[in-house]
Order: C-alpha cells, then sequence, then structure tokens
C-alpha cells in the first residue's frame, strides 16, 4: 500500500512538472512569435522608409537635372526695338497734357479759394460792415482836420505841402527853445564816485568746513565709480548671465568717472586755499 501510495505521488508530481515544462515551451513560442512579428513590422518599416527616401532622391534629382536642361536651354531675351521719333513725340505730348491738367488744376483751386473768401467777405454781419465804416469816417475826418486848411472838404498837394512846413517849423521852434532853456540852466551836480570797500577777510574756519567738505565728496565719487566700474566689468564679461543693459551700464560708469574727476579737482583747490590762508595767519601772528 505505501509502494502504491508513492507511486500515486511520483506520478502526480510527472505530470505537474511535465504540464509545467508544456506550459513554458508554450510562453516561449509565444514570446518568440511575437519578437518575429515585432521584427517583421519593423523591416517592413524601415523598407517602406527607404524606398520613399530613394523617391524623394529620385524626384530631387530629376527636378535638378530639369532645371540645369532649362537652364542650358533658355532662349536669350530679345533686345528691344529703339524707339522711333514718333513715340517720343508721343511721350513728350502726354507730358505736355499732364503738365497743362495739372496747371488748370491749380487754378481751379485758386479760383475756389477766391471765391470762398469773396462769399466770406459777402457774409458778413451789418455791425461788422457799421464799424468798418465808421472807423474810415474817423480816419478821413482826422486826415481833413490836419490838411484840409480852407474847409472845403478837399486836400490838395499845395495844402498838404503847407500844413507838414507848417509842422516842421513848429518842431525846430520847439527844439531851439528847449536847447536855449537847457544852456541857460544850472549845471547838474556831478556825483562823487563811490569808494571800493576792500574784501572782506575769508575765514579760516569757512576754508577749513569747505575743505572737510571736499574730502568726503571726493571719497564719495571714488565709491561710486568703483561700483560702476566693477558692474560695467561684470556686465561686459557675463552679459548673457546678468541679462543687463551694457550701454547704460557704460553711460553710469562715464558719468561717474567725470564725476570722480570734478570731485578731486575741487579737492585740490580747496585744499589749497585752506593751505594758503593758514599760512597767512601763522605768518599774521608771528609778526
Amino acid at each position: 500500500a505505501e509502494l502504491a501510495k508513492a507511486l500515486g505521488n511520483y506520478e502526480k508530481a510527472l505530470k505537474e512538472k511535465q504540464a509545467a515544462e508544456a506550459n513554458r515551451k508554450r510562453d516561449e513560442a509565444k514570446k518568440k512569435a511575437a519578437e518575429d512579428a515585432k521584427r517583421a513590422a519593423d523591416a517592413k518599416r524601415a523598407a517602406a522608409k527607404k524606398e520613399a527616401d530613394d523617391r524623394q532622391r529620385r524626384e530631387a534629382a530629376k527636378k535638378k537635372e530639369e532645371a540645369r536642361r532649362a537652364a542650358h536651354t533658355k532662349k536669350p531675351v530679345a533686345k528691344k526695338p529703339e524707339q522711333s521719333k514718333s513715340d517720343k513725340q508721343k511721350r513728350i505730348d502726354a507730358a505736355r497734357a499732364k503738365q497743362r491738367a495739372e496747371y488748370a488744376k491749380r487754378a481751379a483751386e485758386a479760383k475756389a479759394r477766391a471765391g470762398k473768401a469773396r462769399k466770406d467777405h459777402d457774409a458778413r454781419s451789418t455791425e461788422q460792415r457799421e464799424a468798418i465804416r465808421k472807423k474810415a469816417e474817423e480816419s478821413r475826418r482826422a486826415f481833413l482836420k490836419r490838411f484840409d486848411v480852407n474847409r472845403d472838404g478837399k486836400v490838395t498837394k499845395e495844402e498838404g505841402k503847407q500844413v507838414l512846413a507848417a509842422e516842421a517849423k513848429r518842431r525846430a521852434e520847439a527844439r531851439n527853445k528847449a536847447s536855449t532853456s537847457k544852456s541857460t540852466s544850472k549845471p547838474a551836480p556831478t556825483r562823487k564816485a563811490p569808494v571800493r570797500k576792500p574784501a572782506p577777510k575769508t575765514s579760516l574756519d569757512r576754508l577749513r568746513a569747505k575743505y572737510s567738505a571736499a574730502i568726503k565728496n571726493d571719497e564719495s565719487a571714488k565709491r561710486r565709480l568703483a561700483t560702476a566700474k566693477r558692474a560695467y566689468d561684470e556686465a561686459r564679461g557675463n552679459r548673457k548671465t546678468y541679462k543687463v543693459d551694457l550701454e547704460r551700464l557704460g553711460k553710469n560708469y562715464e558719468r561717474a568717472r567725470k564725476d570722480a574727476y570734478t570731485a578731486g579737482r575741487e579737492l585740490v583747490s580747496a585744499k589749497r586755499a585752506y593751505e594758503y590762508a593758514r599760512k597767512k595767519q601763522s605768518e599774521a601772528k608771528k609778526r
């Protein structure tokens, strides 16, 4: 009984082993079939792509050959025949007609402007015309009052000359009278020349304060110059990294350099003035 049981177990294990082996072989066959199908599809696609590339190359070569043949077989361009005298005359006549049309257009525009101005002048209000008439009447009355000697409402050449001569005579008499009165009057008192005051003495404390301020300005200008130069150098060396406007930084650097130069000149001037004043003061104390 134990032998039969062991035999049954062995047969059962053998069947399971055979079934597992069969399943493994079946899976391997399926995997191999899938790989073969994929390989065949890839080969088919590669063949289709190669055929398409060959077709494109053939078409490009064909087009190139056709262009080469067309360039060799191109017909020469025929020269245009020279214009005859009648054609030139036609062109001249056309230009003259165009010029006459432009002149006529300008004349029409000028005529239209004149007509518009005339209409505007006629469209003035009665008050404006009355004011103009009154102004003209006043001017005429003033003219007659000045030149109409016999009061007949007319001015002749003789009357105009007579009035102008009388006015010139009156002006000459007035000038003579004014010069006579000026000569007989008392002489104007002479003014004394103003006495120039001496310039106030420069304070040594003020010069010292100015010198100290110049030192501070010079140091500040030098710091600004160093900062502007460093920023400009960094931007010029790493333009893509910093993404700055190189031209703007260059202008800032030039401005800082000029400011530093000006501050240095002011410092030299302030120092010279302060030392000169201190030297004069020490000399005065020694005396």
